[in-house]
């Protein structure tokens, strides 16, 4: 009779399971589908509506790997390679192109249905921001972004991407308790402390040049006290000026590289905080 009982609870447990791995694969597919926007060369002038529009039809396999096309100057290309990471929202992909010996490399983050981030291609830099198409796939209690048309403003996803990822750092920069700010995985890398820091000296930089401002590189924050008790009101100001300049007009490209560069390292402290034991903003 016990027999039965345990067979009859793994039957019912198992479709069960099988229903919500499904379920995970299809809320981590935040890729496939149809993404339109621009790319634009770092020695174009930034501005709104600039830059060379692309189109591009992604898919991903579940587990990693991103295949599909783009159209789009100066002649249409095949993804050879192509990575996504469902938690971070890293996403990598390498584009080739007949005629042109340079592959194009773009590198940047997902969130909320726009990826941003740069693209390589030999000794040639540029920056790149695509919107998932309406009516795709999208993560479970994801809404899709708005399609954008040309002459549209892109600085309003940008604004939704920089608000959720600086959010999540703000976020993990409170619950990192003090003593473990001085935390770091190797020696060869930043302290948890350095890299808040390091987060904000970059808010400073970009957000700087976004709004017309002559800027160089600091790391001032960095270098600086690197306490809790230091860095909280840093970040706070840094942040804030970051914010402002999403709001306003400006320069499009830093504005761009901010939400790679912080996404970027929202990524390292999602595995600061999980070698701590500690659950990320973004879980």
């Amino acid at each position: 009779m016990k027999l039965i009982t345990i067979l009859s609870a793994c039957s019912v447990l198992l479709p069960a399971q099988s229903m919500r791995a499904q379920a995970r694969e299809t809320a981590a597919d935040r890729i496939s589908g149809t993404w339109t926007g621009t790319m634009r060369p770092n020695e174009v002038p930034d501005n709104q509506t600039g830059g060379n529009r692309i189109t591009l039809e992604l898919k991903f396999d579940g587990k990693g790997a991103i295949v599909g096309t783009v159209t789009g100057p100066p002649q249409p290309g095949e993804i050879k390679t192509g990575t996504f990471d469902p938690e971070t929202g890293a996403l990598k992909f390498a584009v080739e192109v007949p005629s042109n010996t340079d592959v194009f490399v773009f590198e940047g983050t997902v969130v909320q249905g726009t990826a941003t981030g740069r693209v390589t291609a030999g000794s040639r830099r540029g920056v790149f921001i695509i919107t998932k198409a309406t009516g795709m796939t999208k993560a479970a209690g994801e809404s899709a972004a708005p399609q954008q048309a040309g002459g549209t403003d892109p600085a309003g996803p940008l604004r939704k991407s920089f608000g959720e990822v600086s959010g999540w750092v703000s976020k993990a920069a409170e619950l990192v308790p003090a003593d473990k700010y001085n935390y770091r995985p190797a020696q060869s890398v930043r302290t948890f402390g350095q890299l808040i820091g390091h987060i904000a000296d970059a808010y400073n930089y970009y957000c700087s040049r976004a709004t017309g401002r002559s800027s160089e590189w600091s790391d001032a924050i960095e270098k600086g006290g690197t306490d809790k008790a230091t860095l909280a009101p840093k970040l706070k100001q840094s942040l804030e000026a970051c914010t402002a300049a999403y709001g306003s007009p400006g320069q499009i490209g830093p504005l761009i590289e901010n939400v790679g560069h912080t996404n970027l390292h929202y990524g390292n402290i999602i595995t600061y905080m999980r070698m701590l034991g500690m659950v990320p903003p973004s879980s």
